[in-house]
C-alpha cells in the first residue's frame, strides 16, 4: 500500500511542523510518498522543511514501511494549484491512495492504516470521508465528533454542502481518495481561490458514492486568520461555479436533503471486528426530517449490541 500526501503551504511557520509530525509518524504496513509545495514563502517555512528532510533522511523512528519526502518552492496562482503541482511532483499514480493536508490541520494517529484496510478489503470504494472534526488554534479538539454525517451521492453532486443548504461540510483533511477517481475529475480547479475542495467534491460525487467512515482521520484547525473564515467570498465563488440549471438541481436537492430524502453509505466496525459497508437511510423515521439525525447514534448502538451478542 502506498499513500500519497500533499501539503500546500505559503508562510506556514506557525503550524507546519505539527502538519507534518502527523503525516510522518503514521504507523502501519504502507510506504507514504509525501511532498510539500510551497509557494515562496517568506517566514521559515523552507528552514522547517530542510530540516525535516534532514531529519527523515538521518535518524527520526518510522512506523510504517517507508517515507519518501520532498518539497519544492515556487511562486504559484494559489492554493489549488499548488495542490496540482504537488500531486504532479509525487507520481500519484503509483499511489493506492491520495489526500492532501493544509500546513495548520493535522490527520490523526491511525488515519493511514484505516484508509489502507479499507481500500484494501473494499476495491469498489474510491472515496472516503471521516466524521467530521474542528479543533482549536491551540490543538485540543473543540467538541466531541457529531453522529456519523449523511453525504449523499446526488446532494454533493448539487452542491449543498456549503453551509447554508446543509450545515455540515466535507472535510478535505478527512478526506482520501483513489488515484484513478482524481483522475477521471481532472484534478482540482486552480481557477477556485477558496472553494476548489468543494468543487472537487461535487465532480468526484458524478462518479461514485462518498462514504463516510464512523472513524476520526483528522481535524480542521479553527484559528484566526485563515482563508475559511471569509465565508462570503467562499459561497459567491460557489454561485458564481454553478449555471442556472444548477442553480436549480440544488434547490431541489436541498430539499430532499431537509426532508431526509436520501440515502448513503457508512463503513462501520463493532469491537475490533471487520469493516462493514452498510446502506443507511439518513434517519430511521424520515417524517422527523434532518433532526431525527442522533437516530444514528441509536442505530450504531442498538447495532454494536447485536454484534457483540452474536459474537459472544
Amino acid at each position: 500500500m502506498r499513500i500519497g500526501i500533499v501539503t500546500p503551504v505559503l508562510n506556514g511557520e506557525k503550524f507546519l511542523d505539527q502538519s507534518i509530525l502527523s503525516v510522518v509518524s503514521q504507523a502501519g504496513p504502507f510506504t507514504i510518498r509525501y511532498h510539500v509545495q510551497d509557494g515562496g514563502s517568506k517566514d521559515r517555512t523552507l528552514e522547517i522543511l530542510a530540516a525535516w528532510k534532514s531529519r527523515l533522511a538521518r535518524d527520526f523512528p518510522v512506523f510504517c514501511e517507508g517515507i519518501e519526502f520532498s518539497f519544492a518552492s515556487a511562486p504559484d496562482r494559489g492554493l489549488y494549484d499548488a495542490v496540482n503541482r504537488g500531486f504532479a511532483a509525487c507520481a500519484y499514480a503509483h499511489a493506492d491512495a491520495m489526500a492532501w493536508i493544509n500546513a495548520d490541520d493535522r490527520f490523526e494517529p491511525g488515519a493511514f492504516a484505516t484508509v489502507g484496510e479499507i481500500f484494501r478489503d473494499f476495491p469498489d470504494i474510491d472515496w472516503v470521508t471521516g466524521r467530521t472534526t474542528n479543533i482549536s488554534e491551540a490543538g485540543p479538539m473543540l467538541c466531541m465528533p457529531p453522529p456519523i454525517i449523511p453525504f449523499p451521492r446526488k446532494a454533493i453532486a448539487a452542491g449543498i454542502f456549503d453551509g447554508r443548504f446543509a450545515h455540515p461540510c466535507i472535510e478535505q483533511e478527512a478526506t482520501f481518495w483513489r488515484p484513478r477517481l482524481w483522475q477521471k475529475a481532472g484534478g482540482v480547479d486552480p481557477n477556485f481561490r477558496l472553494a476548489g475542495d468543494f468543487d472537487l467534491w461535487r465532480r468526484f460525487a458524478r462518479q461514485t458514492d462518498l462514504v463516510s467512515v464512523d472513524a476520526i482521520l483528522g481535524c480542521f484547525r479553527v484559528r484566526a486568520g485563515q482563508l475559511t473564515a471569509d465565508l462570503a467570498g467562499y459561497r459567491a465563488e460557489i454561485d458564481a461555479s454553478l449555471s442556472p440549471a444548477e442553480i436549480e438541481t440544488r434547490a431541489k436537492a436541498a430539499k430532499s436533503y431537509a426532508r431526509a430524502g436520501f440515502d448513503y453509505r457508512v463503513l462501520v466496525r463493532y469491537y475490533g471486528g471487520p469493516w462493514l459497508c452498510q446502506r443507511w437511510p439518513m434517519c430511521i423515521a424520515p417524517i422527523l426530517g434532518t433532526k431525527a439525525f442522533r437516530a444514528e447514534y441509536w442505530r450504531l448502538s442498538v447495532m454494536g449490541w447485536f454484534a457483540n451478542k452474536s459474537s459472544g
